[in-house]
């Protein structure tokens, strides 16, 4: 890989601001439980605490990771890397500008971060689809990026499209526009992208053969069949028969094709040829299993009525259950797990080493690295666990230590 002092530079200062958010979003979290018993829907508090994780942790390490793997995993360089620094400042001022305007309710602020988050991440996203053009030999993998990019274009659009309705209230349709814009992010884009990268990845690291096509081929024709039909379901009426039955059906699709997914990640882990476990594979199992709790509970969602949830601790109970375990028990687990594989690509092995071996010294003088990785792991799991007892304030407490430790085990490093 022939990599740049820039691409590295960039790509460590994306990680390291990511970990900065990480324990604020637990911090407000903490702050802000009382607002998770109120409705769900347009929740103001809620949406910023959201968008502190979804943006400030999720596509920030995405985004900076994606500078190094995507040339790896599909051999290709990134177009325009001058594009790196701008886009990063641009992002993290208009992040902070939109969350901060979105707690207070802000529409002047919330507009003017939306339309400056819509700017700089389109720039980094044309960078990425303007990279794939150089792909010579398509895949499972490079077809999955492609259409993990695409989605974030739509899902840009209709965030922009929110953020202005905040201040021009231009409110239409606004419950289906929002869920759209959930499933167009979180389904279409970040778990889009796992996919598509763990396709190449995870037999890269793992030394394992790559699944048969049919089964990728089903999982993506599943997966953009069901974020297709639910989009398509919003131009509908809401209680039309098109409606309803285009969102069942497209729920379905998505639980399903997402279930296969983690059929094929299981199979693929299961026959690969170094059995031992890493703290890695630890997390990359965790997060598999939140999201086939939150998949299966997604299913459940859509499948009964929803007077009916009130008996299983209340409709905003089950809609934010479901949320978290998606969001961070299964993408938080797994990006940062993968932050323990990504850094041997960021900087040499040797220099990586050196640094873990002598990183502690001062701040955890009888506990080794090793094992300090696995007390964090521990704290993660403990953390998400109790959230699906929706025992809020404890369950930031604990992911809060966690992701300070998370900090400190990357800062110290001294990168």
């Amino acid at each position: 890989m022939n990599a740049t002092d820039s691409s590295i530079e960039i790509s460590l200062k994306h990680i390291k601001t990511a970990l900065i958010f990480l324990p604020v979003f637990f911090v407000l979290m903490f702050l802000d439980s009382k607002s998770f018993n109120e409705y769900f829907f347009m929740n103001y508090k809620i949406i910023a605490l959201t968008h502190v994780f979804t943006l400030g942790f999720l596509l920030m390490v995405i985004m900076g990771a994606s500078y190094m793997l995507l040339p790896v995993a599909l051999g290709v360089k990134i177009a325009y890397e001058k594009l790196f620094f701008p886009v990063y400042y641009a992002y993290v001022i208009s992040l902070l500008l939109f969350v901060i305007g979105m707690h207070y309710l802000s529409g002047a602020m919330i507009a003017a971060g939306g339309v400056l988050l819509f700017a700089s991440v389109l720039v980094y996203n044309l960078n990425v689809l303007l990279s794939l053009k150089k792909v010579k030999k398509w895949d499972y993998s490079s077809a999955g990026i492609a259409f993990a990019y695409s989605y974030l274009f739509a899902g840009l659009s209709i965030g922009l499209y929110l953020a202005l309705s905040f201040y021009f209230k231009i409110g239409l349709n606004l419950y289906d526009i929002l869920q759209d814009h959930i499933y167009v992010m979180f389904i279409g884009f970040a778990a889009m992208l796992f996919i598509a990268v763990s396709y190449r990845l995870l037999p890269m690291f793992y030394m394992t053969k790559t699944p048969d096509n049919l089964y990728w081929k089903t999982d993506l024709t599943a997966v953009n069949a069901g974020i297709l039909a639910i989009i398509a379901s919003s131009f509908f009426g809401n209680g039309s028969a098109a409606h309803i039955y285009l969102n069942l059906a497209g729920g379905w699709l998505l639980g399903l094709g997402i279930l296969l997914y983690c059929y094929i990640f299981f199979n693929l882990m299961l026959k690969r040829l170094k059995k031992k476990f890493d703290i890695t594979t630890f997390y990359l199992f965790a997060g598999i299993l939140f999201l086939i709790i939150a998949t299966l509970a997604g299913l459940f969602i859509i499948t009964v009525p929803q007077e009916k949830l009130n008996m299983f601790g209340g409709i905003n109970g089950v809609y934010y259950v479901f949320g978290f375990l998606g969001l961070f028990g299964f993408a938080g687990m797994v990006i940062i797990g993968f932050l323990h594989k990504i850094f041997p690509f960021l900087i040499s092995l040797k220099v990586f080493e050196k640094a873990k071996k002598g990183a502690y010294g001062k701040l955890f003088s009888d506990l080794k690295t090793k094992y300090l990785e696995y007390v964090i792991f521990a704290l993660f799991l403990a953390g998400s666990i109790l959230w699906i007892f929706y025992l809020i304030q404890l369950a930031a407490a604990v992911l809060f230590a966690a992701s300070i430790l998370l900090l400190f085990h990357i800062f110290s490093m001294g990168w």
